[in-house]
């Protein structure tokens, strides 16, 4: 009994830092994953498009709105590295970033600070 609460307490303590970031990694065209976020799910894959670039589709859906489903496209060439918030979710991060042949993205808390205008 002593060996499950030890491992309940671990898993405890690990379990917000899983929350704080995740990401998601594609290494071949069409093949898709899903990165899963507190309040929005992106399913995401890539095709061969223009000049070398990748064409990455993000299909995402919120828990306020899981009926209405949104996309967003983007050509992601050799060292390309874009973050951005997306529309009513300003609390998350997304970084869209392309090496090679392998396309990384990731959502954590988005931070934000005040502009200085002294």
């Amino acid at each position: 009994m002593t060996l499950k609460l030890a491992a309940a307490a671990l898993l405890a303590t690990l379990a917000p830092a899983a929350v704080l970031a995740e990401s998601v990694t594609l290494t071949a065209p069409q093949n898709g994953v899903t990165l899963q976020g507190e309040s929005v799910d992106m399913s995401l894959y890539f095709t061969d498009g223009e000049a070398g670039a990748y064409e990455l589709v993000a299909t995402y859906v919120s828990d306020a709105a899981p009926d209405q489903p949104q996309r967003l496209v983007m050509a992601l060439s050799d060292g390309d590295d874009v973050s951005f918030s997306l529309p009513g979710h300003e609390e998350t991060l997304y970084n869209f970033e392309r090496v090679g042949s392998i396309v990384t993205v990731t959502g954590e808390p988005a931070t934000f600070s005040a502009a200085n205008n002294s």
